[in-house]
C-alpha cells in the first residue's frame, strides 16, 4: 500500500532542491534582475516564469533518472553508453573539466559580491568581509557534505525569501502591470541581452548535477517520485519568486530614473526612499545572504560531484581540497578587490556550452527502457523536455558568442 504522506513530511523531507536555487540566487542574480527592472520595468517578468518552467521540467526529470537508477545522471548516461569506452571517458573528461573551471570562475563573483553587501552593512574595509565570508565558506564546503548541508541551504533560501519578498511589499508596485508581465511575452528594443541573461542566471548546467546527485541519495524508491517533485517544485518556485521580487523592486523603484546598475550593492540603495535607515540592512543582509549562499553551493557541487565521478571518497582530501580550494582562490581575489573577468567570461562560456550537453544527457537516460523500464519519458515529457533543451542549446550558442566577442574585443 502506498504510503500517505502529510504536507508537514513533505516539508521535512525536503532538500535537494534548496541547494539549486541557493546556488543561482546569487550577487549576479541580484545584478541582473535588478538592471532588468531598472531597464525595462515588469516587461521581462514573462521571462523568468519561462525559465522557470524550463528549469522544473529538467529538475523533474532529473530526479526520475537518479531515483529510478539510483545513479547520479552522468553515471546513468555512462552507463547507457558502458560499451563506447571513447564516450565514456569523454563525458568524464567533459563533466570534470567544467565543474573546475566553473567552480573556480564563479566563486570569485560569488564571494566580491556577498562581501560588498557584508561591508556595507558593518562598515567593514573589503578585505576583511571577504575573508569572513571566505572563511565561513570554507568551513561548510570542506566539512559539510551535500545532505548535511540541505539544511543551511533551505535555511539560506527562507532567508531570502523573507528580504526580497519584504521589500518588493514595500515598495508597493502596481500589481495589475506586475501580472501584465508575466502574462504578456515582449522584447522590447534592446532587451535581448538582458533575456538570454536573465535566462542564463536560472538555468545551470552544474546545479543539475547537485540536483542529480543529491537526489540519488536521498530517496531511494520510485515511490518517493511525488517528494523529489514537491521539493523541486516549492524550492525552485521560491527562488523564481525571489527572482521576481528584485526585478519588481527595482522596477518600481528606479525604472525611468536613468540610474546605472555596476553591483548588486545598488539594490540596497534603491530602497533608501522607502525604508529609510533600514533599507541598508534589508538590502546588504540579501545580497550578503546571497553571495554566501552561492559560495557555499559552488564549490560543493564541484567538491561533491567530482569526487563521485572519479570515485574519491566524498570526505577525503581530495575532494575537500578540490572544493576548499575554489573557496581559497575566490577569497584571495575578492580581498584584493580582483574581478577575475577572463575566467568568469570562460567560466561562463563553457557552462552555457556544457547546459545543453547536461539536458541531452538527462533526455537520453529518461528515454531509455532498459534503465528507466516503465518510468521512461512520455510522450509529452519528452517535448517538454525537448523545449528545455532547445533553450539550453540557445544559451548555449550565445555563450560561444559571447565569448568569442570577448575575446576579440
Amino acid at each position: 500500500m502506498k504510503e500517505k504522506r502529510t504536507m508537514i513530511s513533505r516539508f521535512k523531507n525536503m532538500g535537494p532542491a534548496a541547494i539549486v536555487t541557493s546556488a543561482f540566487i546569487g550577487p549576479g542574480t541580484i545584478t541582473t534582475t535588478t538592471l532588468a527592472g531598472v531597464n525595462y520595468q515588469y516587461a521581462l517578468l514573462w521571462v523568468i516564469l519561462f525559465s522557470g518552467i524550463a528549469l522544473i521540467s529538467l529538475m523533474r526529470m532529473t530526479s526520475r533518472v537518479s531515483i529510478v537508477t539510483h545513479k547520479e545522471v552522468t553515471e546513468a548516461t555512462v552507463a547507457r553508453f558502458q560499451h563506447y569506452s571513447l564516450v565514456k571517458s569523454g563525458i568524464i573528461v567533459v563533466v570534470t573539466l567544467t565543474l573546475f573551471v566553473t567552480g573556480f570562475g564563479f566563486e570569485a563573483g560569488n564571494l566580491i559580491g556577498g562581501s560588498m553587501g557584508l561591508a556595507d552593512l558593518f562598515s567593514l574595509p573589503q578585505w576583511l568581509a571577504s575573508l569572513i565570508l571566505g572563511a565561513i565558506a570554507f568551513y561548510a564546503v570542506v566539512l559539510g557534505t551535500a545532505k548535511t548541508l540541505e539544511t543551511l541551504m533551505s535555511l539560506f533560501v527562507a532567508a531570502m525569501g523573507i528580504i526580497f519578498i519584504f521589500a518588493m511589499i514595500a515598495v508597493k508596485p502596481d500589481y495589475f502591470a506586475v501580472a501584465k508581465g508575466f502574462i504578456t511575452p515582449q522584447i522590447p528594443e534592446g532587451a535581448l541581452t538582458n533575456i538570454i541573461a536573465l535566462i542564463g542566471t536560472t538555468l545551470i548546467g552544474i546545479n543539475i548535477l547537485i540536483h542529480s546527485l543529491s537526489s540519488a541519495e536521498k530517496w531511494r524508491d520510485p515511490a518517493q517520485l511525488s517528494e523529489a517533485y514537491f521539493d523541486t517544485n516549492f524550492n525552485i518556485g521560491i527562488g523564481l519568486l525571489i527572482t521576481a521580487a528584485i526585478v519588481i523592486t527595482a522596477g518600481t523603484v528606479l525604472f525611468g530614473t536613468g540610474t546605472v546598475v555596476t553591483s548588486p550593492i545598488i539594490f540596497s540603495q534603491m530602497l533608501e526612499p522607502i525604508l529609510g535607515e533600514y533599507a541598508r540592512y534589508v538590502g546588504d543582509i540579501g545580497i550578503a545572504c546571497a553571495g554566501l549562499s552561492s559560495a557555499i553551493a559552488t564549490p560543493l557541487i564541484l567538491k561533491e560531484v567530482v569526487a563521485h565521478i572519479l570515485g574519491w571518497k566524498r570526505d577525503g582530501l581530495k575532494s575537500r581540497v578540490a572544493g576548499g580550494s575554489a573557496v581559497i582562490f575566490g577569497t584571495i581575489l575578492s580581498a584584493l578587490g580582483q574581478s577575475p573577468v577572463q575566467i568568469i567570461v570562460f567560466a561562463s562560456a563553457l557552462s552555457g556550452i556544457f547546459l545543453p550537453i547536461i539536458a541531452i544527457m538527462v533526455m537520453i537516460v529518461a528515454n531509455s527502457r532498459a534503465l528507466m523500464g516503465t518510468y521512461k519519458n512520455t510522450l509529452l515529457q519528452n517535448i517538454i523536455g525537448g523545449f528545455a533543451i532547445l533553450v539550453t542549446i540557445v544559451l548555449g550558442i550565445n555563450s560561444i558568442i559571447g565569448f568569442v566577442s570577448t575575446i576579440l574585443s
